[in-house]
């Protein structure tokens, strides 16, 4: 796992934040939840738990302007409210919060290549796939961890 210290915000600008502390996980999403959320699929999450307990994000501008939607009971999405860019999403209660690298503050007139760190590593909920994504990285049917069903790039179980 490394550390993030990343500078975002949101498409307008009128929301800032800055995420700090520990990766622990960086992955494609292909769950509907994300991807009719977001609008796109697969989402890239990028999974952020604070050091300490601290929450790993702070919002730096345009607090006042955070909204709230709940696609599930329990997980939220924080988004801006005038351009409707997501801000943060997790699991109510969850020690990390997932953030989207699109936000972050990487380009610098020439590129906006994301740095290696930041770069996914594995797929999760592969098995809601749109269609079969012919790459090395690690696809889980659900979720990784004990007992978790690894897919190939069809869809076929490992």
């Amino acid at each position: 796992m490394s550390g993030i210290n990343q500078a975002g915000s949101c498409h307008c600008g009128a929301v800032a934040y800055t995420a700090t502390g520990i990766i622990i996980s960086n992955e494609l999403c292909h769950c509907m939840n994300c991807s009719r959320n977001r609008g796109v699929s697969p989402v890239h999450l990028i999974c952020v738990s604070g050091v300490d307990g601290a929450d790993p994000i702070s919002i730096t501008k345009g607090e006042d302007l955070l909204a709230k939607h709940y696609s599930t009971d329990k997980l939220s999405h924080v988004f801006c409210s005038r351009c409707s860019s997501l801000i943060h999403q997790g699991p109510d209660g969850a020690p990390f919060r997932a953030i989207t690298p699109t936000t972050f503050k990487i380009q610098d007139g020439l590129s906006c290549m994301l740095h290696e760190s930041y770069k996914p590593t594995l797929h999760i909920n592969y098995e809601n796939r749109l269609f079969d994504w012919s790459d090395d990285l690690p696809k889980y049917k659900a979720f990784p961890g004990a007992g978790a069903v690894k897919l190939d790039n069809a869809g076929n179980v490992i």
